[in-house]
Protein backbone atom coordinates (compact mmCIF):
# COMPACT_ATOMS: atom_id res chain seq x y z
CA UNK A 1 0.00 0.00 0.00
CA UNK A 2 1.39 3.37 -1.22
CA UNK A 3 -0.42 6.76 -1.63
CA UNK A 4 0.88 9.98 -2.62
CA UNK A 5 -0.68 13.53 -3.33
CA UNK A 6 0.41 17.24 -2.93
CA UNK A 7 -1.23 18.20 -0.32
CA UNK A 8 0.79 21.78 0.67
CA UNK A 9 1.78 24.40 -1.57
CA UNK A 10 5.35 25.90 -1.45
CA UNK A 11 4.34 29.24 0.82
CA UNK A 12 2.76 26.40 3.16
CA UNK A 13 5.91 24.12 2.86
CA UNK A 14 8.11 27.68 3.81
CA UNK A 15 5.75 28.41 6.56
CA UNK A 16 6.52 24.75 8.11
CA UNK A 17 10.52 24.95 7.38
CA UNK A 18 9.71 28.66 9.44
CA UNK A 19 9.06 26.30 12.74
CA UNK A 20 12.16 24.53 12.31
CA UNK A 21 14.41 26.60 15.62
CA UNK A 22 17.22 23.60 16.57
CA UNK A 23 18.18 21.16 14.22
CA UNK A 24 20.00 18.13 15.90
CA UNK A 25 22.48 15.98 13.86
CA UNK A 26 21.33 12.61 14.37
CA UNK A 27 22.99 9.55 13.10
CA UNK A 28 20.08 6.66 12.86
CA UNK A 29 20.66 3.06 12.75
CA UNK A 30 18.78 0.74 10.21
CA UNK A 31 17.05 -2.43 9.46
CA UNK A 32 15.28 -4.75 7.18
CA UNK A 33 15.05 -8.51 7.63
CA UNK A 34 15.96 -8.67 4.27
CA UNK A 35 18.94 -6.59 4.38
CA UNK A 36 22.65 -7.27 5.88
CA UNK A 37 21.45 -10.45 7.01
CA UNK A 38 18.84 -8.78 9.20
CA UNK A 39 21.46 -7.00 11.08
CA UNK A 40 21.18 -3.74 12.28
CA UNK A 41 23.76 -1.08 10.59
CA UNK A 42 24.47 1.57 13.62
CA UNK A 43 25.88 3.80 10.65
CA UNK A 44 22.26 3.86 8.44
CA UNK A 45 20.94 7.11 8.46
CA UNK A 46 22.26 10.77 8.65
CA UNK A 47 20.56 14.24 9.12
CA UNK A 48 19.75 17.07 10.95
CA UNK A 49 16.10 17.01 12.73
CA UNK A 50 13.93 18.65 14.75
CA UNK A 51 10.81 16.72 16.59
CA UNK A 52 7.90 18.62 16.54
CA UNK A 53 5.15 17.69 19.03
CA UNK A 54 2.02 18.10 17.75
CA UNK A 55 0.84 19.07 21.29
CA UNK A 56 3.28 21.74 21.73
CA UNK A 57 1.29 24.40 19.75
CA UNK A 58 -1.84 24.95 17.95
CA UNK A 59 0.10 26.72 15.01
CA UNK A 60 0.56 23.25 13.79
CA UNK A 61 -3.14 22.27 13.81
CA UNK A 62 -3.48 22.89 10.24
CA UNK A 63 -0.86 20.91 9.06
CA UNK A 64 -2.47 17.96 10.84
CA UNK A 65 -6.01 18.62 9.21
CA UNK A 66 -4.80 18.50 5.78
CA UNK A 67 -2.53 15.08 6.38
CA UNK A 68 -5.73 13.72 8.40
CA UNK A 69 -8.49 14.55 5.94
CA UNK A 70 -6.50 13.21 3.20
CA UNK A 71 -6.25 9.97 5.34
CA UNK A 72 -9.68 9.64 5.82
CA UNK A 73 -10.40 9.96 2.19
CA UNK A 74 -8.31 7.09 1.58
CA UNK A 75 -10.05 5.27 4.43
CA UNK A 76 -7.46 4.34 6.08
CA UNK A 77 -7.60 2.99 9.71
CA UNK A 78 -5.81 6.08 11.38
CA UNK A 79 -7.52 8.23 14.03
CA UNK A 80 -4.41 10.52 14.39
CA UNK A 81 -0.87 11.64 13.61
CA UNK A 82 1.38 10.03 16.65
CA UNK A 83 2.74 12.15 19.11
CA UNK A 84 5.23 14.06 16.98
CA UNK A 85 6.27 15.58 13.13
CA UNK A 86 10.14 15.23 12.73
CA UNK A 87 11.36 17.73 10.24
CA UNK A 88 14.90 16.77 8.35
CA UNK A 89 17.49 18.33 6.52
CA UNK A 90 20.36 16.32 4.37
CA UNK A 91 23.36 17.87 3.47
CA UNK A 92 25.48 16.60 0.61
CA UNK A 93 27.28 12.94 1.17
CA UNK A 94 23.98 12.70 3.67
CA UNK A 95 21.60 9.76 2.86
CA UNK A 96 19.70 6.58 4.61
CA UNK A 97 19.77 3.51 3.78
CA UNK A 98 17.33 0.86 2.92
CA UNK A 99 15.42 0.11 5.90
CA UNK A 100 11.60 -0.10 7.51
CA UNK A 101 10.63 2.32 9.95
CA UNK A 102 10.04 -0.27 13.62
CA UNK A 103 12.58 0.27 16.79
CA UNK A 104 14.65 -1.78 17.56
CA UNK A 105 15.24 -3.23 21.53
CA UNK A 106 18.57 -2.50 22.86
CA UNK A 107 19.88 -6.02 21.27
CA UNK A 108 19.03 -4.84 18.06
CA UNK A 109 17.58 -7.75 16.67
CA UNK A 110 13.95 -7.99 18.10
CA UNK A 111 11.21 -4.65 17.84
CA UNK A 112 10.11 -2.51 20.56
CA UNK A 113 7.81 -0.98 18.97
CA UNK A 114 5.91 -1.28 15.76
CA UNK A 115 5.01 1.26 13.35
CA UNK A 116 1.80 0.51 11.08
CA UNK A 117 2.64 3.48 8.53
CA UNK A 118 5.08 6.18 7.94
CA UNK A 119 3.56 10.06 6.59
CA UNK A 120 6.20 11.27 4.30
CA UNK A 121 6.46 15.04 3.07
CA UNK A 122 8.82 16.67 0.80
CA UNK A 123 9.75 20.03 1.49
CA UNK A 124 12.14 20.93 -0.58
CA UNK A 125 11.83 21.90 -4.45
CA UNK A 126 14.21 19.89 -6.90
CA UNK A 127 16.32 22.97 -8.01
CA UNK A 128 17.28 22.67 -3.83
CA UNK A 129 19.56 19.92 -4.27
CA UNK A 130 20.80 17.00 -6.44
CA UNK A 131 20.78 13.43 -5.55
CA UNK A 132 18.16 12.77 -2.33
CA UNK A 133 15.81 10.55 -4.21
CA UNK A 134 13.50 9.14 -1.94
CA UNK A 135 12.65 5.87 -2.91
CA UNK A 136 9.55 3.21 -1.50
CA UNK A 137 9.80 -0.75 -2.54
CA UNK A 138 6.10 -1.93 -3.27
CA UNK A 139 6.29 -5.05 -5.56
CA UNK A 140 8.49 -2.84 -7.70
CA UNK A 141 11.27 0.14 -6.52
CA UNK A 142 9.13 3.03 -6.74
CA UNK A 143 10.34 6.68 -7.17
CA UNK A 144 8.64 8.75 -4.91
CA UNK A 145 7.51 12.00 -6.37
CA UNK A 146 9.64 15.24 -5.41
CA UNK A 147 7.40 17.84 -5.66
CA UNK A 148 7.55 20.69 -3.24
CA UNK A 149 4.22 19.77 -0.81
CA UNK A 150 4.00 15.97 -2.23
CA UNK A 151 2.76 13.59 0.75
CA UNK A 152 3.55 10.01 0.88
CA UNK A 153 2.08 7.23 2.97
CA UNK A 154 2.72 3.39 3.20
CA UNK A 155 2.42 0.63 5.48
CA UNK A 156 4.76 -0.40 7.98
CA UNK A 157 7.12 -3.23 6.68
CA UNK A 158 7.68 -1.24 3.28
CA UNK A 159 11.66 -0.77 2.71
CA UNK A 160 12.41 2.67 1.84
CA UNK A 161 15.67 4.87 1.67
CA UNK A 162 16.80 8.33 0.87
CA UNK A 163 20.05 8.23 -2.15
CA UNK A 164 23.19 10.36 -1.22
CA UNK A 165 22.72 14.27 -1.61
CA UNK A 166 24.85 15.18 -4.30
CA UNK A 167 24.48 19.12 -4.32
CA UNK A 168 22.37 21.10 -1.85
CA UNK A 169 20.21 20.22 1.16
CA UNK A 170 16.93 18.38 0.84
CA UNK A 171 14.18 18.98 3.61
CA UNK A 172 11.60 16.51 4.72
CA UNK A 173 8.75 15.46 7.02
CA UNK A 174 8.41 12.24 8.66
CA UNK A 175 5.55 11.29 10.45
CA UNK A 176 5.14 7.68 12.40
CA UNK A 177 1.77 5.90 12.64
CA UNK A 178 2.16 3.52 15.75
CA UNK A 179 -0.45 1.21 17.53
CA UNK A 180 -1.71 3.95 19.16
CA UNK A 181 -2.68 5.94 16.48
CA UNK A 182 -5.05 3.32 14.99
CA UNK A 183 -8.92 2.53 14.81
CA UNK A 184 -9.46 -0.16 17.35
CA UNK A 185 -10.88 -3.32 16.41
CA UNK A 186 -14.08 -4.67 17.16
CA UNK A 187 -15.43 -8.04 17.85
Amino acid sequence: MLHQKVLFNSLEIDKIRGYVTNLQDRVIGTYHPDVNDAIHDPQGGHNLAEHLPWTSDIKYDWINKRIMDWVNELNLPIVSLGWEFIIQKYTKGLEFKPHIDDVLSKDKKTIKRARHYTVLIQFSSTDEYKGGELWVHDENDIKISQEIGNVTIFSQGKLHWVTPITLGERWSCTIFIEANSLKKKTI
